[in-house]
Protein backbone atom coordinates (compact mmCIF):
# COMPACT_ATOMS: atom_id res chain seq x y z
CA UNK A 1 0.00 0.00 0.00
CA UNK A 2 1.18 3.21 -1.19
CA UNK A 3 1.18 5.91 1.45
CA UNK A 4 -1.16 9.28 -0.09
CA UNK A 5 -1.49 12.99 1.65
CA UNK A 6 -5.10 13.42 2.86
CA UNK A 7 -6.88 16.49 1.43
CA UNK A 8 -8.55 18.63 4.13
CA UNK A 9 -12.01 17.69 2.96
CA UNK A 10 -11.35 13.89 3.48
CA UNK A 11 -11.23 14.56 7.52
CA UNK A 12 -13.73 14.53 9.94
CA UNK A 13 -14.72 14.36 13.72
CA UNK A 14 -11.93 15.68 16.56
CA UNK A 15 -7.77 15.45 15.17
CA UNK A 16 -5.32 15.65 16.46
CA UNK A 17 -2.17 17.18 14.35
CA UNK A 18 1.61 16.97 15.60
CA UNK A 19 3.96 19.60 14.97
CA UNK A 20 7.67 19.61 14.66
CA UNK A 21 7.58 23.97 13.51
CA UNK A 22 5.05 26.30 12.76
CA UNK A 23 4.51 27.00 8.89
CA UNK A 24 1.84 29.45 7.39
CA UNK A 25 0.68 26.19 5.46
CA UNK A 26 0.13 24.29 8.68
CA UNK A 27 -2.24 27.46 10.15
CA UNK A 28 -3.90 27.31 6.71
CA UNK A 29 -4.64 23.58 6.61
CA UNK A 30 -5.83 23.51 10.36
CA UNK A 31 -8.79 26.87 9.12
CA UNK A 32 -9.35 24.77 6.06
CA UNK A 33 -10.35 21.71 8.09
CA UNK A 34 -12.09 23.60 11.07
CA UNK A 35 -14.39 25.00 8.50
CA UNK A 36 -15.16 21.50 6.87
CA UNK A 37 -16.36 19.59 10.04
CA UNK A 38 -13.34 19.06 12.16
CA UNK A 39 -14.05 21.63 14.54
CA UNK A 40 -11.80 20.16 17.33
CA UNK A 41 -8.43 19.71 16.59
CA UNK A 42 -5.70 18.93 19.58
CA UNK A 43 -2.59 20.32 18.28
CA UNK A 44 0.81 18.61 20.13
CA UNK A 45 4.05 20.05 20.14
CA UNK A 46 6.94 17.48 19.16
CA UNK A 47 9.42 16.61 22.23
CA UNK A 48 12.03 19.34 20.45
CA UNK A 49 9.34 21.60 19.48
CA UNK A 50 8.52 24.98 21.02
CA UNK A 51 5.10 27.06 19.97
CA UNK A 52 6.26 30.90 20.94
CA UNK A 53 3.39 33.03 21.77
CA UNK A 54 2.89 34.49 18.72
CA UNK A 55 2.14 31.27 17.07
CA UNK A 56 0.08 29.65 19.48
CA UNK A 57 -2.23 32.60 18.77
CA UNK A 58 -2.40 32.24 14.75
CA UNK A 59 -3.00 28.02 15.67
CA UNK A 60 -6.04 28.71 18.23
CA UNK A 61 -7.35 31.98 15.68
CA UNK A 62 -7.01 29.28 12.65
CA UNK A 63 -9.15 26.38 14.39
CA UNK A 64 -7.76 24.90 16.85
CA UNK A 65 -9.08 24.28 20.05
CA UNK A 66 -5.87 23.58 21.88
CA UNK A 67 -2.02 23.29 21.92
CA UNK A 68 -0.67 20.79 24.26
CA UNK A 69 3.16 20.56 24.86
CA UNK A 70 4.44 16.16 24.65
CA UNK A 71 7.70 17.38 26.69
CA UNK A 72 5.59 19.10 29.57
CA UNK A 73 3.05 16.29 29.50
CA UNK A 74 3.29 13.90 32.76
CA UNK A 75 1.99 10.82 30.84
CA UNK A 76 0.67 12.16 27.64
CA UNK A 77 -1.32 9.08 26.39
CA UNK A 78 -3.59 9.37 29.19
CA UNK A 79 -4.29 13.46 28.70
CA UNK A 80 -5.06 12.46 24.98
CA UNK A 81 -7.11 10.28 25.91
CA UNK A 82 -8.79 12.51 28.60
CA UNK A 83 -9.93 15.10 26.00
CA UNK A 84 -11.14 13.10 23.47
CA UNK A 85 -13.43 11.41 26.23
CA UNK A 86 -14.60 14.73 27.24
CA UNK A 87 -15.26 15.72 23.58
CA UNK A 88 -17.53 12.68 23.63
CA UNK A 89 -19.56 13.62 26.12
CA UNK A 90 -19.80 17.19 25.21
CA UNK A 91 -21.17 16.05 21.30
CA UNK A 92 -23.40 13.41 23.17
CA UNK A 93 -25.03 16.88 25.42
CA UNK A 94 -25.00 18.88 22.53
CA UNK A 95 -27.56 15.94 20.83
CA UNK A 96 -29.53 15.58 24.15
CA UNK A 97 -32.76 16.82 24.75
CA UNK A 98 -32.03 18.88 27.50
CA UNK A 99 -30.00 20.61 25.02
CA UNK A 100 -31.88 20.36 22.14
CA UNK A 101 -35.33 21.46 23.29
CA UNK A 102 -33.50 25.04 25.25
CA UNK A 103 -31.49 26.05 22.06
CA UNK A 104 -32.53 25.44 18.75
CA UNK A 105 -30.70 26.47 15.40
CA UNK A 106 -28.95 24.81 12.76
CA UNK A 107 -25.30 25.48 11.00
CA UNK A 108 -22.08 24.11 12.55
CA UNK A 109 -21.21 27.79 14.00
CA UNK A 110 -24.55 27.05 15.50
CA UNK A 111 -23.35 23.87 16.48
CA UNK A 112 -19.80 25.17 17.70
CA UNK A 113 -21.32 27.58 20.11
CA UNK A 114 -23.65 24.82 22.02
CA UNK A 115 -20.23 22.71 22.18
CA UNK A 116 -18.59 25.47 23.86
CA UNK A 117 -21.42 26.04 26.16
CA UNK A 118 -21.68 22.75 27.17
CA UNK A 119 -18.11 22.45 27.48
CA UNK A 120 -17.66 25.61 30.16
CA UNK A 121 -21.12 24.29 32.03
CA UNK A 122 -19.90 21.05 32.73
CA UNK A 123 -16.24 21.28 32.74
CA UNK A 124 -15.40 24.49 34.03
CA UNK A 125 -15.85 26.64 36.80
CA UNK A 126 -14.94 29.82 35.09
CA UNK A 127 -17.10 32.97 35.41
CA UNK A 128 -19.09 33.48 31.46
CA UNK A 129 -19.34 36.64 29.65
CA UNK A 130 -22.17 36.37 26.66
CA UNK A 131 -21.87 38.92 24.10
CA UNK A 132 -24.51 39.71 21.54
CA UNK A 133 -27.46 42.18 20.21
CA UNK A 134 -30.70 42.18 22.34
CA UNK A 135 -32.92 38.88 21.22
CA UNK A 136 -30.16 36.61 20.25
CA UNK A 137 -30.90 34.25 23.00
CA UNK A 138 -28.07 35.25 25.72
CA UNK A 139 -30.45 34.85 28.71
CA UNK A 140 -31.80 31.28 27.27
CA UNK A 141 -27.58 30.22 26.94
CA UNK A 142 -27.40 31.18 30.81
CA UNK A 143 -30.31 29.20 31.66
CA UNK A 144 -28.56 26.42 29.65
CA UNK A 145 -25.14 26.48 31.64
CA UNK A 146 -27.27 26.38 34.82
CA UNK A 147 -28.91 23.70 34.16
CA UNK A 148 -26.00 21.84 32.67
CA UNK A 149 -23.51 22.50 35.84
CA UNK A 150 -24.15 19.14 37.97
CA UNK A 151 -22.85 21.05 40.82
CA UNK A 152 -24.50 24.32 40.95
CA UNK A 153 -28.07 23.23 39.00
CA UNK A 154 -29.48 22.01 42.19
CA UNK A 155 -29.63 26.02 43.64
CA UNK A 156 -31.07 28.70 42.93
CA UNK A 157 -29.81 30.65 39.78
CA UNK A 158 -30.47 34.45 40.35
CA UNK A 159 -31.13 36.89 37.08
CA UNK A 160 -30.22 40.69 37.97
CA UNK A 161 -31.01 43.21 35.08
CA UNK A 162 -28.41 45.92 35.54
CA UNK A 163 -30.47 48.20 33.73
CA UNK A 164 -33.09 48.42 36.27
CA UNK A 165 -30.85 48.99 39.68
CA UNK A 166 -31.27 52.36 41.11
CA UNK A 167 -27.34 53.70 41.05
CA UNK A 168 -28.12 54.66 45.29
CA UNK A 169 -28.83 51.19 45.64
CA UNK A 170 -26.99 49.70 43.60
CA UNK A 171 -24.52 48.14 46.47
CA UNK A 172 -27.35 46.91 48.34
CA UNK A 173 -29.12 44.84 45.20
CA UNK A 174 -25.42 42.89 44.93
CA UNK A 175 -24.34 42.70 48.85
CA UNK A 176 -27.50 42.92 51.08
CA UNK A 177 -27.29 45.71 53.96
CA UNK A 178 -27.73 45.83 57.62
CA UNK A 179 -30.62 47.57 59.57
CA UNK A 180 -29.79 51.19 59.10
CA UNK A 181 -27.35 51.06 57.05
CA UNK A 182 -28.91 53.69 55.03
CA UNK A 183 -32.11 56.00 54.65
CA UNK A 184 -34.94 53.27 54.70
CA UNK A 185 -32.78 50.37 55.54
CA UNK A 186 -35.82 49.16 58.68
CA UNK A 187 -34.34 45.61 58.49
CA UNK A 188 -31.65 43.43 57.19
CA UNK A 189 -32.01 42.31 53.44
CA UNK A 190 -29.69 39.59 51.35
CA UNK A 191 -28.60 40.92 48.33
CA UNK A 192 -27.93 38.73 44.95
CA UNK A 193 -24.43 37.20 46.10
CA UNK A 194 -26.24 35.73 49.23
CA UNK A 195 -29.62 34.77 47.27
CA UNK A 196 -27.22 33.18 44.25
CA UNK A 197 -24.88 31.49 46.91
CA UNK A 198 -24.26 27.84 45.48
CA UNK A 199 -25.74 28.28 42.52
CA UNK A 200 -25.36 30.88 39.71
CA UNK A 201 -25.37 34.79 39.33
CA UNK A 202 -26.38 36.04 36.16
CA UNK A 203 -26.11 39.95 35.66
CA UNK A 204 -27.96 41.13 32.64
CA UNK A 205 -26.57 44.31 30.93
CA UNK A 206 -23.51 44.02 32.83
CA UNK A 207 -21.88 47.21 31.35
CA UNK A 208 -24.68 49.25 32.90
CA UNK A 209 -23.11 48.44 36.11
CA UNK A 210 -21.30 51.40 37.92
CA UNK A 211 -17.26 50.97 37.01
CA UNK A 212 -16.82 51.19 40.79
CA UNK A 213 -19.04 48.12 41.21
CA UNK A 214 -17.42 46.30 38.75
CA UNK A 215 -14.44 46.36 40.53
CA UNK A 216 -15.93 45.46 43.93
CA UNK A 217 -17.53 42.57 41.36
CA UNK A 218 -13.87 41.39 40.48
CA UNK A 219 -13.05 41.62 44.10
CA UNK A 220 -15.88 39.22 45.02
CA UNK A 221 -14.84 36.51 42.17
CA UNK A 222 -11.09 36.93 42.86
CA UNK A 223 -11.47 35.91 46.76
CA UNK A 224 -14.84 34.47 47.33
CA UNK A 225 -16.01 36.88 50.19
CA UNK A 226 -18.14 40.07 50.39
CA UNK A 227 -19.49 42.17 53.68
CA UNK A 228 -23.43 43.14 53.56
CA UNK A 229 -23.39 47.74 53.31
CA UNK A 230 -22.78 48.85 57.11
CA UNK A 231 -21.33 45.68 57.85
CA UNK A 232 -17.98 44.62 59.40
CA UNK A 233 -18.19 40.77 58.95
CA UNK A 234 -16.98 38.98 55.97
CA UNK A 235 -19.02 36.69 54.29
CA UNK A 236 -17.94 33.83 52.47
CA UNK A 237 -19.71 33.21 48.66
CA UNK A 238 -19.50 30.45 46.10
CA UNK A 239 -21.76 30.90 42.32
CA UNK A 240 -20.99 30.90 39.43
CA UNK A 241 -21.12 34.70 37.48
CA UNK A 242 -22.37 34.86 34.20
CA UNK A 243 -22.93 38.22 32.31
CA UNK A 244 -24.40 39.35 29.38
CA UNK A 245 -24.05 42.39 27.49
CA UNK A 246 -25.07 44.07 23.94
CA UNK A 247 -22.24 46.43 24.16
CA UNK A 248 -18.52 46.34 23.33
CA UNK A 249 -17.18 46.01 26.31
Amino acid sequence: MTPRKLHPNELYGPGIIILSNITSEICDFIQTVSQNGTERILVLAAKRATIAGDDAWRILEAGASDILAWGNLPDPDRVIAARFKRWHEVDRLVESPLVRDHLVGQGQTWKSLLRNLVEVACFTNVPVLLMGETGTGKELAAQLIHRLDQKRNNHKQVILDCTTIVPELSGSELFGHERGAFTGAITARDGAFATANGGTLFLDEIGELPLDLQVQLLRVLQEQTYKRVGSNTWRQIDFRLICATNRDL
